[in-house]
């Protein structure tokens, strides 16, 4: 039998990791911000598996105080096919930003509308 997973850890690790994940872009360290990466992958893992938690972990960290955080969960959203139209104007709004928060999330929603050839979120 399954254990319950709780959603209040998995929000607090996802915008934790993102956070740092984020700070590492801008101060170059790449092996603690690949770190955080597999991190993010492992929790995508887990609310790609169960719908309800999906939602409940993406709709928290969509709204949190992190951008990065934001940004990510947006392209997850997207990934996952739940908050859609919030996904989108998250990384819209991002994407007028100029900095890299922007840039990503400009090439994230021409990747979603297929504007890209050949890649997928």
């Amino acid at each position: 039998m399954k254990s319950k997973i709780d959603s209040s850890i998995l929000i607090k690790k996802y915008i934790e990791y993102a956070t740092i994940e984020g700070e590492t872009k801008l101060n170059g360290d790449y092996k603690k911000g690949n770190e955080m990466v597999k991190k993010l992958n492992k929790i995508f893992k887990i609310i790609n598996e169960n719908e309800d938690l999906a939602k409940e972990v993406i709709s928290a960290v969509l709204y949190s105080n992190s951008i990065r955080a934001q940004g990510l969960a947006a392209v997850d959203a997207l990934r996952l096919n739940i908050y859609v139209n919030d996904a989108i104007n998250i990384l819209e709004k991002i994407s007028l930003r100029e900095d890299i928060w922007g840039f990503g999330s400009e090439m994230a929603l021409k990747i979603w509308r297929g504007e890209i050839p050949g890649k997928s979120l």
